[in-house]
């Protein structure tokens, strides 16, 4: 298996106890703005733990449990969380690269995308809550 490293030199690599073929083999490098609900302002750790982390979701397909559900439009983000008050109160901002891990858009929301993380990424360090005036 060939593995890359990022610039830190930490390997690009996913967790082993992943389900085979997770992601999935349509998922892309990982690229653009996203939102994520949130309940920290800064952003903490617990707001970007996985399914498969807090064992949440359980009836879910397990490769999607592993991603953290993020959406590539706000309105889409406080739609989410108008539906599900309880995911959290706020909505965090940021911009992903290849070096985050892939993803690919999932689920009935237009712009719900799936962000499967890669191993050694300080996942809510690249997160600043999104302001919502205007």
């Amino acid at each position: 298996e060939r593995r890359m490293d990022n610039i830190r030199g930490l390997p690009m690599k996913f967790p082993d106890m992943w389900p085979p073929d997770c992601p999935p083999s349509d998922a892309v490098d990982a690229d653009g703005q996203v939102f994520r609900i949130v309940d920290h302002d800064p952003p903490i750790a617990q707001d970007f733990g996985t399914p498969f982390e807090t064992n949440r979701l359980a009836n879910r397909p397990p490769c999607l449990r592993c991603g953290l559900s993020v959406f590539r439009e706000v309105r889409d983000a406080r739609h989410q969380r108008h539906l599900f008050p309880n995911l959290g109160r706020l909505i965090a901002q940021g911009t992903l690269n290849v070096e985050h891990g892939k993803t690919k858009p999932t689920g009935k929301q237009p712009t719900h995308t799936t962000w499967w993380a890669y191993e050694n990424v300080n996942r809510a360090s690249h997160f600043s809550v999104f302001t919502e005036e205007g």
